[in-house]
């Protein structure tokens, strides 16, 4: 008896329904990625090499602006220097402190007074273009990016350009992002 069930043919697979299910499968996936899309923000990562080799020339002044990002408001430094406000009790703290304190959102940060105060050294640093963003480790992505963007262009003012066209005057359109600051 055993002999019979060994001889018997196996039957063939039915593909058909995986082939449909393949056939309809294909266009569905490629449709659905076209509706997947990539942002990019240009953003330069700090320079790490030797120091330059000293020249005999006089070195020209730079500004060295760099903003740092903490949870009690923006810092402002540049050129060896730190803009600080101070308080009513005489204490100094950030440059533009938070709208609210403890800077709990991405929206209590003072982005328009940062925009504001950076116009005002563009208007004295008309050649510098580069821009340190120092955030503290837990400051939220989307406070960096409200910096970024407070920091490269004032939409407030316009200026014209090369080609004649009005646009938004550029601040500081070379972000570079530090290590955080602990």
């Amino acid at each position: 008896m055993s002999k019979g069930k060994r001889n018997a043919e196996a039957e063939e697979l039915d593909l058909v329904p995986i082939m449909n299910l393949v056939t309809i499968l294909i266009p569905f996936l490629l449709m659905a990625s076209s509706f997947v899309t990539l942002a990019a923000i240009d953003s330069t990562l700090p320079a790490i090499g030797p120091p330059a080799e000293p020249s005999d020339e006089e070195p020209e002044e730079t500004l060295n602006l760099s903003i740092a990002i903490t949870d009690e408001g923006y810092t402002i430094m540049g050129s060896d220097a730190v803009l600080k406000s101070e308080g009513p009790d005489g204490e100094k703290g950030p440059t533009l402190p938070c709208k609210r304190s403890g800077c709990d959102t991405p929206d209590s940060y003072d982005t328009k007074g940062l925009t504001e105060m950076l116009t005002e050294i563009k208007d004295r640093w008309d050649d510098e273009e580069n821009v340190i963003l120092v955030p503290e480790s837990h400051i939220s992505y989307e406070t960096l990016i409200l910096t970024m963007d407070a920091a490269r262009e004032d939409p407030s003012k316009t200026e014209t350009g090369d080609d004649g066209q009005s646009r938004k005057k550029l601040l500081f359109p070379n972000v570079v992002i530090a290590g955080g600051a602990q």
